[in-house]
């Protein structure tokens, strides 16, 4: 597929560009059948109807579209491509963003938003209220988008779900993804296991990570390098009694527990789980004193056999699990 420029109306797919693998197929593995679908709504040739939304001339307008046309396991890939529809953007002609309540039914889809800026590609709920991906099929990996809901309020960026009948969102990676803070819950996974979660940021989201304490929690999932700023109700929120999870190397700056006042379980939450890892975290507050925002007001340990180990305050690594 020869380089096109936006100027043509469509996005181009270099080989090697990030997230895609070093052949000479570009986003097209290197010894599989998948295909590739671009969408891009702000394509002078985007239709849903009629495009077979494998030529970059004549993308999709949206992912729903791209989503009909995969095949389970076949190593299918939709790329979105990038828009002005950041709310500090320059206002360019090229405006129009994903809005969609998408649903992901498809096995081993991956849905990459390819974008020159560190945001990633904007995307929005549809809908008051709405979820911009809910994920209802196994190993489905998501990365480079902005999930915001400029037009709505309450909304939901990613949803993972498995019900043990009919719908399995289970095994998700997900990276590289912006979650701003006009999304309320970033991430959701309900009963939802062995996912992967890396170098995404949470801005003052209500919940980044959520578990439902009314529902079934997560499990053997990795959080990892990630970065959550003034989450107000919980940077993790494992509620839904969530064992056997990692989170490493992650970020939380909380302003409250910075300055001393209360920010009760506004951090790490794992309570009702057992058997999980913390470790090597950095946190915004300082080590137990029993005061307002310290490491026990911030965080809650969870079960007795979770393990935090040497994570990073203020004053210096923790010794304890946090109570």
């Amino acid at each position: 597929m020869p380089n096109l420029t936006y100027a043509q109306g469509a996005m181009p797919s270099y080989p090697g560009q990030w997230g895609i693998n070093w052949t000479s197929r570009g986003a097209r593995s290197a010894g599989t059948d998948g295909r590739v679908f671009y969408v891009q709504p702000n394509a002078t040739l985007a239709v849903d109807d009629g495009n077979t939304g494998e030529d970059a001339l004549y993308p999709f307008l949206t992912v729903a579209a791209a989503l009909l046309r995969c095949e389970a396991n076949r190593g299918d890939t939709i790329l979105v491509g990038s828009n002005d529809a950041w709310q500090y953007g320059g206002g360019s002609s090229w405006r129009t963003h994903i809005a969609e309540n998408a649903i992901v039914d498809v096995e081993g889809v991956t849905i990459l938003g390819i974008s020159p800026d560190s945001l990633g590609v904007p995307w929005e709920p549809a809908t008051n209220g709405g979820t911009c991906l809910t994920v209802n099929a196994l190993g489905v990996e998501i990365g480079g988008f902005l999930f915001q809901d400029v037009t709505w309020s309450a909304g939901r960026g990613i949803s993972c779900v498995w019900d043990g009948v009919t719908v399995w969102g289970e095994n998700v990676h997900i990276h590289h993804c912006f979650f701003d803070g006009s999304i309320d819950d970033a991430i959701v996974l309900e009963y939802s296991w062995n996912n992967l979660i890396n170098d995404c940021q949470f801005q003052g989201n209500e919940y980044g990570i959520y578990s439902d304490p009314l529902g079934s929690g997560f499990a053997y999932t990795v959080i990892e390098r990630c970065l959550f700023r003034d989450c107000t109700i919980g940077a993790i929120s494992a509620l839904g009694g969530c064992d056997d999870n990692t989170v490493r190397d992650c970020r939380v700056f909380n302003a409250t527990a910075l300055a001393g006042g209360a920010a009760t379980d506004e951090g790490f939450d794992f309570t009702g789980g057992d058997g999980n890892m913390v470790a090597g975290n950095h946190f915004s507050c300082v080590l137990p004193v029993a005061a307002p925002g310290d490491f026990d007001d911030l965080n809650t340990s969870g079960g007795a056999t979770n393990a935090w180990v040497e994570n990073f305050c203020l004053n210096g690594p923790s010794t304890t699990n946090p109570t």
